[in-house]
């Protein structure tokens, strides 16, 4: 099954023997169950909540030959995933920069979801319109005619 993060992504977040020491001690860290386990999280956390305004089967492609994926959700899901394998060892054991880290992406996808910041990435479009999709619908009733 495809994957939508890369080995090498965690390299800019993580110090290889710390994601080994996080997941399994062995040469197989990145297909450990707690590690996948960690990114399919972290992925549901940030559908939960885009995916109302964008179209997250684009956003969340899994990684191929030409990487078209969104850095910054690339960074946010490493981090959030990161922040749940510490989780697992204990809250008094995770890092204070992975905790800030955490809530910096949750910030910023509370601001996303409820539409007060806007994101780089594919909108989601409305099948009945083909317009993007938009909270804002101008609409009236058919005026009322009372004439007798």
């Amino acid at each position: 099954m495809a994957r939508f993060l890369k080995e090498e992504d965690y390299g800019m977040s993580i110090k290889s023997e710390i994601i080994k020491q996080l997941t399994s001690n062995d040469a197989e860290w990145f297909n450990s169950s707690n590690l996948i386990r960690a990114e399919n999280t972290a992925i549901s956390q940030i559908k939960n909540r885009i995916a109302k305004r964008y179209d997250c089967a684009q956003v969340f492609a899994p990684a191929g030959t030409t990487d078209a994926r969104d850095q910054w959700i690339v960074t946010i899901t490493i981090d959030l995933a990161l922040y749940h394998l510490y989780s697992k060892t204990g809250s008094k054991d995770v890092p204070q920069h992975r905790q800030d880290r955490y809530q910096d992406a949750i910030d910023w996808l509370k601001d996303v979801g409820n539409g007060e910041t806007t994101a780089d990435l594919p909108e989601k479009i409305d099948a009945n319109t083909g317009e993007a999709f938009s909270e804002f619908r101008l609409s009236s009733r058919t005026p009322e005619n009372h004439k007798w």
